[in-house]
């Protein structure tokens, strides 16, 4: 056989393995099998649309067979707006407006709690939501218990006027990179998101409304109005393939046994209420407009839109990406990957029917430090994201970019720095570690050796400018806006000794001294000041990487903040003692002051370490409630209070 029947056979070879099902082996050439030549398509930065250059279910089986073959090879080589006054606090959101999921939830009359899960000798590890009654004097009362199946974790919750949500996942949502293990939970049959849906009208009984289950890793949810959005990520789990194997025979069978199978075993499936059905049709799957038949990717993105008055009710969005988190606003979803140095970003509507709308990719990614969540907002229609290039290096770059969509794309606008505004967002070797926008402005703070708080003007979208900067001790990892230019910040100070003088370098990086609370006045812009601040030494607070920790009530005279701490040190006989409290601070508006009201330290009668991280409070009319592990106490809002319960 001479070269030009030898590359006339290749092609018609490849011509038959493109456009049909056949088996490869029939057009072998001298029994010597030749696999696909396929290669995996990352998060991309193009557009999504319905199959052009490649079906879907194709670009899926080509992503299932370089997933299992790349398992094959590991094997081998081992490798805010602020929320409205209120007589009571609900869960402390980025949004106004867009709710997200806690472990607590209030209406003023009965608190909502999701225990941490309990191993008892009897029943095993025991989940449950508990409801408990306010009484006229505030004290609680249990009125009814909702058990939860014991193999699922519980996200959170939402209430929506009668209705109790509860959203559960069976195993934690991990990285694409995880796919390639064997061990990873994509591999495992159960890895699914469920919402359990119960009718609160009476609290005292509680009844079940709907059992939903979805295929697929939950990403996040949020709940607008009545309507709950869902994240999943999704990879089949196709069964009786043979192994991948190495030899060219061995991948053709697999790849051979996989374009065989039918497109409905690659969907995931909704389960309501024992009904079991496709959550989408794999021709509706959106996918990148550059993807080819050499191309393939196994993971579907799920957004499930569910109608909370009736959850039978429901619509889907299948897009064929990958997604590490998300931003909501009351208008949009943004689902964002990482890239390789860069954030990909998919913009998906939220109207009477989710749709996608377009992609952007921006250089940087959005960091380590600091909540993915909070470097994203939305104004006046336009996406704006805080990015960091290098977060990882000892120099990182500091980037917002402000973008606007053009048909499928989300083009960039405007950038700072740009050559109006060169200075740098952050002095050298300083990392991201809070970021908040509100109204026209954002508020970002770096940190190596100081604080800098930036203040940045947006008033102008198409000019973003920085407009006043302050240095101090320590830093801040949340950031809460008020009114009337007050800025609440929590994080960690630093040892005043530790902080270098002009033009000198300290021997070592400054020691966190303790936790921190400060109260910034950002009125003018270019000239932000500290009004006042509390330092807890050897302490921390959850609200540094969870914003759902802080609880804020706006009051006739201003806020009311509560925060979980936790301190450690030695006692005088030298044991090792952690304690856990609730510290209550006053923002005064007219005296632009910051008070620190009380420490809220239960005795608790534990013989065992409970973190503080999932610790909660909820303020109520000069009262409050601290969730405290699983049992929750009342308190005054007042100095040295004296606590109740625990309930």
């Amino acid at each position: 056989m001479n070269l030009k029947q030898k590359t006339d056979l290749m092609w018609k070879c490849l011509a038959v393995a493109i456009f049909s099902t056949c088996t490869i082996t029939a057009c072998s050439n001298d029994g010597n099998e030749s696999p696909p030549a396929l290669s995996y398509m990352t998060a991309t930065d193009s557009a999504l649309s319905t199959a052009q250059q490649v079906s879907a279910e194709r670009y899926v089986k080509n992503g299932i067979y370089l997933m299992k073959k790349s398992q094959a090879t590991a094997a081998e080589g081992v490798a805010n707006d602020t929320a409205a006054p209120a007589s009571y606090s609900t869960t402390n959101t980025q949004i106004a407006g867009v709710d997200e999921a806690d472990r607590i939830e209030y209406n003023g009359d009965y608190l909502f709690v999701a225990d941490l899960p309990v191993w008892t000798p009897s029943h095993g590890e025991v989940k449950k939501v508990r409801i408990l009654a306010r009484e006229n004097d505030y004290s609680l009362t249990e009125a009814a218990t909702i058990s939860l199946q014991e193999n699922l974790n519980v996200a959170g919750m939402y209430l929506y006027e009668d209705i109790l949500g509860v959203v559960s996942h069976s195993f934690q949502y991990y990285a694409m990179a995880d796919i390639l293990l064997d061990s990873s939970p994509w591999q495992q049959p159960e890895n699914d998101t469920y919402i359990d849906i119960y009718g609160v009208a009476e609290p005292t009984s509680p009844n079940t409304v709907s059992n939903i289950r979805i295929d697929g890793g939950l990403i996040n949810s949020r709940r607008i109005d009545n309507h709950l959005f869902i994240a999943t990520q999704f990879v089949p789990n196709l069964e009786d393939l043979p192994d991948a194997g190495t030899s060219n025979r061995s991948l053709v069978n697999l790849y051979n046994a996989i374009l065989a199978k039918n497109s409905s075993e690659l969907v995931p499936k909704i389960t309501i209420n024992g009904q079991t059905s496709d959550l989408y049709q794999l021709t509706d799957c959106l996918l990148p407009q550059r993807a080819t038949e050499q191309n393939g990717h196994t993971q579907m993105v799920s957004v499930v839109k569910i109608d909370l008055d009736n959850p039978m009710n429901f619509s889907s969005l299948c897009l064929l990406t990958e997604a590490h988190g998300l931003f909501a606003s009351a208008d949009h979803l943004y689902l964002h990957a990482r890239g390789e140095e860069s954030t990909i970003v998919h913009k998906i509507s939220l109207g009477n029917e989710i749709r996608y709308q377009a992609t952007a990719s921006v250089v940087g990614t959005l960091g380590w430090q600091s909540s993915a969540q909070f470097r994203l907002a939305e104004r006046d229609g336009k996406l704006l994201a805080v990015t960091t290039v290098g977060a990882w290096s000892q120099d990182p770059e500091h980037m917002l970019h402000i973008l606007e969509q053009q048909g499928s794309e989300l083009v960039e606008i405007a950038t700072l720095p740009n050559e109006s505004q060169p200075a740098p967002i952050g002095k050298p070797g300083e990392a991201i570690y809070a970021v908040r926008f509100f109204e026209d402005r954002a508020f970002i703070v770096t940190f190596e050796q100081v604080d800098p708080l930036y203040v940045i003007d947006l008033t102008d979208l198409y000019a973003p400018r920085v407009a006043g900067e302050l240095e101090i001790p320590g830093f801040s990892s949340y950031l809460h806006p008020m009114e009337n230019g007050l800025l609440l910040g929590v994080g960690q100070q630093v040892r005043n000794d530790a902080i270098p003088v002009s033009g000198s370098t300290p021997l070592e990086t400054p020691i966190e001294e303790g936790m921190k609370v400060s109260l910034f006045d950002v009125l003018d812009p270019a000239n932000p000041v500290v009004l006042g601040e509390f330092v807890w030494p050897e302490a921390y607070t959850p609200v540094e990487y969870d914003h759902r920790s802080l609880s804020v009530l706006k009051t006739d005279s201003g806020y009311q903040f509560a925060l979980p701490s936790q301190s450690w040190g030695f006692d005088d006989s030298g044991y090792w003692f952690t304690q856990n409290a609730l510290q209550t601070l006053e923002v005064n508006e007219a005296d632009r002051t910051l008070s620190h009201i009380d420490s809220i330290s239960p005795a608790t009668e534990d013989d065992y370490y409970i973190g503080s991280y999932e610790d909660r409070s909820v303020l109520h009319n000069g009262h409050i409630y601290y969730l405290r592990g699983n049992q929750i106490y009342h308190a005054l809002w007042q100095p040295g209070a004296t606590v109740d319960g625990p309930y």
